[in-house]
């Protein structure tokens, strides 16, 4: 009976797979999406509204998250802006902000879409989607139990600078459109991060690839893409396993 180890199915599944690998400088603020939790809303305390008293810092935190992050639309229509509020936050560990893979995922095959890639040569969409992965490459490899997880890091290798701002907008819900005023937490300009991108290659030929990384630029990452956040320059890219 043959027998297979972790690393056995690794190096199979990397033989089978061609692989792009990217050096990324964000070009416009990235902006957070996600609700924020406890923690989020203490970072924003902290550094947004400057409380550095601990008791008057943990009174704003219960505050916030009792009374100002609720939802009081009436049951139909809804209210003036200032009454629906937001807090939206990047996702963090000890060792800093980071992006999911997930989410560059997203960026590549949203960009080969636009480009009717997936259209042209049929099955890459399954070979991106199911059978393509992102990990964390270089410095942005700082947890490697965790490598699905690409830290932004700024140009002296340390975890980036972030900082709140002021959005107003609408927004599509379950009750329907809405009027919002959050407040998102966002990556400085000029922050770093790092992945490399395997997948099944197919019949995409190196230009293809080229063209989609070129459109990953434009169509950015995170929230707020819309307001041209998100942008993103991709200093360095190699590409290997495609013809």
């Amino acid at each position: 009976m043959k027998q297979f180890s972790l690393s056995d199915l690794e190096d199979a599944y990397q033989e089978r797979t061609a692989v792009v690998r990217c050096e990324c400088t964000f070009s416009t603020e990235a902006v957070g999406g996600q609700p924020a939790d406890e923690e989020g809303v203490r970072q924003f305390v902290v550094h947004h509204l400057g409380i550095t008293d601990e008791a008057e810092r943990e009174k704003a935190v219960h505050r916030i998250l009792t009374e100002e992050l609720q939802d009081v639309r009436p049951a139909e229509g809804e209210v003036e802006e200032s009454k629906l509020y937001g807090l939206r936050s990047l996702r963090r560990t000890k060792s800093g902000v980071y992006l999911g893979d997930w989410m560059i995922k997203a960026c590549i095959k949203n960009a080969a879409s636009r480009l009717e890639i997936f259209k042209q040569i049929r099955g890459t969409k399954g070979n991106f989607a199911e059978a393509g992965r992102v990990r964390a490459w270089k410095y942005s490899l700082q947890e490697p139990e965790h490598p699905n997880f690409i830290f932004v890091r700024n140009s002296a290798d340390q975890p980036c600078h972030c900082y709140h701002k002021e959005f107003m907008g609408r927004v599509q819900t379950p009750a329907g459109q809405a009027s919002i005023i959050h407040h998102s937490e966002c990556i400085e300009i000029g922050s770093r991060f790092a992945f490399e991108f395997r997948f099944i290659p197919g019949k995409v030929r190196e230009e293809d690839m080229r063209d989609t990384l070129a459109m990953t630029m434009v169509v950015g990452l995170g929230s707020a893409r819309s307001l041209e956040r998100g942008k993103f320059s991709i200093d360095y890219a190699e590409i290997d396993g495609l013809k």
